[in-house]
């Protein structure tokens, strides 16, 4: 099976064979709030690289259900961070903002705002950091909240994933600075060889240890320069003014 990219972890793993993984950041899956994301989440740019032909994993604006990542204490309200998702993987760009709302009777409650060419979704995630899940997804209006399934949720995170068939190794590494929002930040960059069908690609994963997830961006480009997939974040902080409620259902 293959790799996928997504923003499912926060974390880069290089000791380990794997057949194809699944997250929810990517990036490539980027770090996310939610156990599919980095900083918020167990997601979503983590990335997961076999060591062998295995897999590699980067998750993206949000995959993962596990518990490696970020600890939930990291968290604090008004944290937020914008991922970009792109290539010809999808047919439009699609951008994800997730924001820690509040901390309700133990559990975070995180707002994701998927955009795209077509409209917006905005869903509010209650998650469990003793248990690592999702307890519970609903959508948003304003004023109130309406109850959807959570697959609702984990249907719009695995867009922001995709899944190369296998990963060469690593054929380079480098050092350098990335652009987050304004910030010029300190970055180490690793391609890797990887295959889409017959076609060989390149997967570069550039991670900064001034993000928390670590994770900053990554993409797959085809041997003639197209682009499949691209994680991009774009923007990290906390709300100057945090909301400090929840609206009633």
């Amino acid at each position: 099976m293959g790799e996928k990219l997504g923003r499912l972890r926060g974390f880069m793993k290089t000791d380990e064979s794997m057949k194809r993984a699944t997250i929810p950041f990517a990036v490539i899956t980027l770090g996310l709030l939610t156990p599919a994301c980095g900083l918020f989440a167990p997601a979503q740019s983590s990335v997961q690289v076999a060591s062998n032909a295995a897999s590699v994993v980067i998750p993206s604006a949000a995959a993962r259900e596990g518990g490696e990542g970020v600890r939930a204490d990291a968290r604090k309200v008004g944290d937020f961070q914008v991922h970009r998702f792109s290539g010809s993987y999808q047919k439009s760009p699609l951008t994800l903002t997730e924001e820690v709302i509040a901390r309700e009777n133990g559990l975070w409650v995180i707002d994701y705002t998927f955009e795209e060419q077509s409209g917006s979704t905005k869903l509010r995630v209650r998650f469990d950091p003793r248990t690592d899940s999702v307890t519970g997804v609903s959508k948003f209006d304003g004023s109130h909240e309406h109850s959807e399934p959570i697959a609702t949720y984990e249907k719009l995170i695995e867009r922001t994933s995709f899944a190369a068939d296998s990963n060469d190794g690593v054929v380079s590494s480098t050092h350098g600075t990335c652009l987050v929002g304004p910030s010029e930040l300190e970055c180490q960059t690793k391609s890797y060889q990887v295959a889409i069908g017959d076609k060989v690609a390149i997967l570069k994963v550039s991670r900064s240890d001034s993000v928390p997830s670590g994770d900053v961006s990554g993409d797959i480009v085809a041997s003639d320069g197209a682009v499949i997939y691209r994680s991009e974040l774009l923007e990290i902080g906390n709300a100057s003014s945090p909301k400090r409620g929840v609206a009633s259902r």
